[in-house]
């Protein structure tokens, strides 16, 4: 009975930490630029951290415990030099609770950052055929396009091959498909303003339910 005391404590607080680990948190400009999302799991920062430290090359020496901070690291650790297991605690101060107030008179909930719409740059327009849609349904469309036109580089499915009407956005042949955030985010405005000046804009407004039930947008 005592062993099955402890062992029951044990897996409710597993069960919590792993709750508490999948919310979705704000982070700071600084880090977002490393990890390519402003909002995300609590659980995806650290896998995503460590992603882009393979990425860069950031290892130092073969026992691979501490990473050579690049700019983009050393704007969020502020360290030269550090261990590869401490990268999460590091950057706390880095991460932020997204808020979620409740909108008055109504149970919907007001749409956190990711989840606002934002105007579109040409480029990213016409690749996506939109104008204007929130920063996450950017990322579903991107990710029908890489799979309508089999673009996950063979070789490493964690990377995928820029075609030539993505160069503008993405300014390289093959990046690193959790990082592409960070190119998108510069093909992104929450005004207006920013884009509309410099080209006529002819692409509709995303409306996911018409995408959810098949029906053409824009006529």
């Amino acid at each position: 009975l005592f062993f099955l005391f402890f062992f029951s404590i044990f897996i409710i607080k597993a069960v919590v930490s792993t709750q508490s680990t999948g919310d979705d948190v704000r982070v700071s400009p600084e880090l977002a630029k490393i990890i390519g999302a402003e909002v995300l799991p609590r659980s995806e920062i650290s896998l995503r951290l460590h992603q882009e430290v393979l990425s860069r090359q950031l290892h130092e020496g073969q026992d691979r415990m501490y990473i050579i901070c690049d700019e983009d690291f050393k704007a969020v650790f502020g360290l030269e030099r550090l261990r590869v297991s401490t990268l999460t605690n590091h950057c706390k101060k880095h991460i932020f609770k997204v808020e979620r107030e409740e909108v008055p008179g109504s149970k919907t909930k007001k749409k956190s950052g990711y989840g606002k719409p934002v105007w579109l740059s040409p480029e990213l327009s016409e690749l996506l055929g939109y104008n204007h849609m929130s920063r996450s349904s950017v990322i579903k469309e991107m990710w029908k396009l890489i799979k309508s036109r089999g673009l996950q580089d063979p070789k490493n499915k964690k990377f995928m091959l820029v075609e030539d009407d993505m160069m503008p956005i993405f300014k390289a042949k093959r990046i690193q498909t959790f990082g592409m955030m960070k190119y998108l985010v510069n093909h992104m405005s929450v005004e207006e303003d920013e884009f509309v000046s410099s080209y006529v804009r002819e692409y509709p407004k995303y409306d996911p339910d018409a995408v959810t039930n098949g029906t053409t947008q824009g006529s």
